[in-house]
């Protein structure tokens, strides 16, 4: 089964093709939706994580600035910044979750439609795939004033 995205749907959402393999031929749109954001999120994750490892490859010596100074001082305890915690397990579930109910409602606003095998689906319905099946999500925009 391979997925699309044919224009960005948000900011760093990733664009292009994502192939996985489904348990059952048989499957909603729903579910297509939210598999389809959770590969999608997933790419996410790791184009991140890989910015990340290579801007960490030479990281900048840790400096302490006037700014931070005068800061501390007020406090009592002159320190460098700590650096951010990662995301942890939870917050990642709760950020796929929000990520697929906004996705559903935007299908079932008709923000955007999916082909799956050259058919058009613009409301909830049950698919039936194959190994060679092909989805594709097209956001909708208006031509003149959007």
């Amino acid at each position: 089964m391979n997925c699309e995205i044919a224009e960005r749907q948000s900011p760093g959402l990733h664009q292009g093709q994502v192939a996985f393999q489904m348990e059952s031929p048989s499957i909603s749109t729903r579910e297509l939706i939210a598999i389809s954001v959770r590969a999608h999120l997933a790419l996410q994750r790791i184009a991140r994580a890989s910015a990340h490892s290579t801007a960490q490859a030479a990281p900048p010596a840790p400096t302490l600035t006037q700014a931070l100074i005068d800061e501390g001082l007020a406090q009592g305890r002159v320190a460098l910044p700590r650096p951010p915690e990662p995301a942890s397990a939870p917050e990642l579930a709760e950020v796929e979750h929000a990520e697929i109910q906004r996705a559903l409602a935007a299908f079932e606003a008709g923000d955007f439609q999916m082909v799956v095998d050259g058919t058009l689906y613009r409301s909830h319905a049950e698919l039936q795939l194959t190994d060679s099946s092909h989805a594709v999500f097209l956001r909708l925009r208006p031509l003149v004033g959007g």
